[in-house]
């Protein structure tokens, strides 16, 4: 992992973690993974991805947390799949589902709903807010995450919420933040994000 971290209190008691930092290659994925071994893994995580492969993203993560936890991944996928490739199969206990990028964004809030059980330690780690603004707006991608942050809390997982703070001005931040019941801040603009 990139960062040997400790929550403290007001982290590790949240619902819903904003995660802040440069978009330097794969800081979004060692990021979450760092996150989620902070304080013991959870039995599920349910990854969302707008702009990279899942399977791509789903290596990586097993790469970084090992065997488990189990691993739903769900991507956005411009290309119109049919119903028996929108589940991909893997070898490991994970799963890869798409959703067509010309389907409601509520239809991903409810994709990942399903995903969460109130009886499994579950986490959610969305990346990232930052490509959810450039495919659907500012206002539509904070409506999505004030509903699916609800609906994270509902389940009782935890969410954690990627953000490329290069891309967005502090008013979209300060906007953002309000989601949140806490924010992990790492690296600067100007050391490369370590």
């Amino acid at each position: 992992m990139t960062e040997n971290f400790d929550l403290g209190p007001a982290v590790a008691d949240a619902t819903n973690v904003l995660l802040v930092a440069p978009g330097v290659g794969d800081t979004a994925d060692r990021l979450c993974c760092d996150v989620l071994t902070a304080d013991g893994l959870p039995e599920h995580v349910v990854g969302v991805t707008i702009s990279d492969g899942p399977e791509e993203k789903a290596t990586r993560w097993r790469e970084l947390l090992g065997p488990a936890p189990s691993l739903s991944m769900l991507g956005i996928d411009g290309v119109t799949r049919s119903a028996a490739v929108q589940q991909a199969p893997t070898a490991d206990d994970t799963t890869i589902e798409y959703l067509d990028s010309s389907e409601p964004i509520r239809e991903l809030g409810e994709r990942i709903a399903t995903k969460i059980h109130r009886e499994t330690d579950t986490a959610v780690c969305f990346d990232s807010i930052t490509d959810l603004q450039e495919c659907m707006g500012r206002e539509t991608a904070f409506e999505f995450l004030h509903v699916l942050g609800s609906r994270v809390r509902a389940g009782g997982a935890t969410g954690y919420y990627y953000i490329d703070r290069t891309v967005h001005d502090e008013e979209t931040m300060t906007l953002y933040s309000t989601l949140f019941d806490a924010a992990i801040e790492v690296g600067s603009d100007t050391d490369g994000g370590n």
